[in-house]
């Protein structure tokens, strides 16, 4: 396809209020490009190619805020996606509600995010996603379910970059955090009705299904690197529910299974991601369930040396590293989240890390509010701090958060994810 056309046919899909850009379909991803896990690989060309290593960034903020990363104010009433919804539409009504989101997300990322990206030198975006990107709070599929999904990866492909889909927020809440759209507070386990509950069921049906229409929705297409199933499962209270682990494991591999079987059905040949809550040890040996072409996943953050000033950043990876290697399991191994914060020599020592153990990377995040420092590789340049969407009228907040795709890059962080990449 030539620019003319790549441009044309983007411009369309600008009309659904979806950003869009141009670049040159040289530096498009192909039918060759499409990724499979062959042992402790990923190869290309449907696993008949050459070994890809994923190295890149995620795009937390965009289709799930995080209000500590994001410019939309903490209050007594908005603390999560789910309020934040809640809050706009019983202020502005369904409509309005709906206008106001569109235009963050027009605004959060932009085609401009994508170059900066590739620019960078990545390969990679992992996409976080919840579950009402796609359906409705009755679990009705959306008109428009897929569109920003569509786009994002239409754009990542023609620019060289895969895109891991990755199921952030589960209906019901898979760890009753912010980050999967249901802040549950002192009680994340209580939140967490996608595991615990009398509606957890019907979410855990409604979760397979979606991943059911994702794989037959992306079947085929190669910028798509793989499905990453479930973010942070248990998350916070992995280790303060009561639970004894061998229940927990069993709960959690019995999801990954029937997801692992929905998908299957409809998709024989991406890569299916599982994530570690948090170490090796809490996945299995891939044959006890007869799991072919996956991929492994682990995060790895340590919040009380946050300088490394006594060298706990590099101990702290190495450990994870170490754990991956003793496990041994024949897949590909990604560290989906990570950071090691505000030291950039920790950077430069952690990153060459992973590069020399051959893990696939994507540091958390992209983007965030400047007082976030390196947990954001660029920084929003919004001036006025964060948005009260509690007490500004409409248009303060369409305002505000059309504002979004003004950004200014960590130049220092950027320096050093540039030797690594």
């Amino acid at each position: 396809m030539n620019k003319t056309v790549t441009c044309f046919a983007l411009f369309l899909a600008s009309l659904m209020t979806v950003p869009a850009g141009c670049a040159p379909a040289s530096e498009s991803l192909t039918d060759k490009s499409f990724l499979k896990a062959v042992g402790k690989d990923l190869r290309d060309d449907r696993g008949k190619g050459t070994a890809v290593t994923l190295r890149g960034t995620n795009a937390g903020g965009y289709l799930l805020q995080e209000l500590w990363m994001t410019p939309t104010l903490g209050t007594a009433r908005v603390k999560d996606e789910t309020s934040i919804h809640s809050v706009l539409e019983s202020r502005f009504g369904k409509e309005g509600a709906r206008e106001l989101e569109a235009t963050y997300r027009d605004s959060y990322w932009t085609a401009r995010d994508f170059d900066n990206v590739r620019d960078l030198g990545a390969n990679c975006v992992r996409l976080p996603f919840w579950h009402r990107t796609l359906i409705d709070e009755n679990g009705e599929f959306r008109e428009d379910a897929f569109a920003r999904i569509d786009w994002f990866v239409s754009a990542a492909g023609k620019r060289g970059l895969y895109v891991i889909l990755d199921m952030h927020g589960a209906p019901g809440s898979q760890n009753g955090s912010d980050h999967s759209g249901v802040e549950g507070g002192r009680d994340k386990k209580g939140a967490s009705e996608f595991f615990f509950g009398a509606h957890a069921e019907r979410n855990r049906q409604r979760f397979l299904e979606l991943w059911k229409e994702i794989a037959a929705r992306y079947k085929g297409n190669a910028t798509v690197a793989g499905y990453d199933l479930l973010n942070e499962p248990y998350c916070t209270y992995r280790y303060t529910s009561g639970l004894p682990d061998g229940e927990l494991r069993s709960m959690l591999w019995g999801v990954y299974d029937a997801a692992y079987r929905a998908i299957r059905a409809v998709d024989a040949d991406h890569v299916i991601i599982m994530e570690a809550v948090w170490d090796p040890a809490d996945l299995p040996d891939p044959a006890r369930f007869g799991w072919e072409n996956v991929m492994y996943e682990y995060h790895n953050y340590l919040y009380d040396d946050y300088d490394n000033a006594k060298g706990r950043q590099i101990a702290n990876m190495e450990k994870k590293l170490a754990l991956i290697a003793s496990a041994d399991y024949p897949v590909p191994s990604l560290m989906g989240e990570f950071n090691y914060f505000g030291n950039y020599d920790a950077w430069d020592k952690g990153l060459a890390l992973l590069n020399e153990a051959g893990v696939h990377w994507t540091t958390w995040t992209y983007k965030t509010t400047a007082d976030r420092g390196n947990w954001g590789i660029y920084h929003h340049a919004v001036s006025t701090g964060k948005i009260n969407l509690e007490e500004a009228p409409f248009e303060a907040i369409r305002e505000f958060w059309g504002a979004m795709d003004d950004v200014t890059p960590n130049a220092e962080l950027i320096r050093v994810l540039k030797k690594h990449l």
